[in-house]
């Protein structure tokens, strides 16, 4: 998704949000049910300066979404390649590899933005 500006960010940020659901694991099994189970819901968002896909690796901005995303999914229980069954949340894999070598850069840098959510748990 571009950005604009000139137009409010977090009403973006919820737009991208609300847009990525209608075509999120539309073609899994039924999702579960569950308070566990809602919707995706803004948490924080972050505006980069990656404009080419292939320089996120290079954006402070994706390390911190990159490094929440993985906490989030810790601290609502995991994702099933870590816990097994019963599955806690419907992400099959995690964000972030345990081996990922920036895995750590990822977990650090959304924490000194916006606070541990939960501790690191890669390799």
């Amino acid at each position: 998704m571009v950005v604009d500006l000139s137009l409010p960010l977090r009403l973006q940020a919820q737009l991208a949000i609300q847009f990525r659901d209608m075509s999120h694991h539309v073609d899994e099994n039924k999702d579960p049910s569950g308070v566990s189970f809602d919707d995706a819901q803004l948490d924080v968002f972050d505006l980069g300066a990656a404009i080419d896909y292939d320089q996120r690796y290079d954006d402070p901005a994706y390390w911190r979404i990159r490094g929440r995303e993985q906490q989030l999914m810790d601290f609502s229980g995991g994702a099933q390649s870590d816990t097994g069954k019963p599955h806690r949340t419907e992400n099959v894999v995690r964000a972030v590899a345990k081996d990922n070598p920036r895995g750590r850069r990822f977990h650090d840098a959304a924490t000194i933005r916006w606070g541990e959510l939960h501790r690191y748990t890669g390799y």
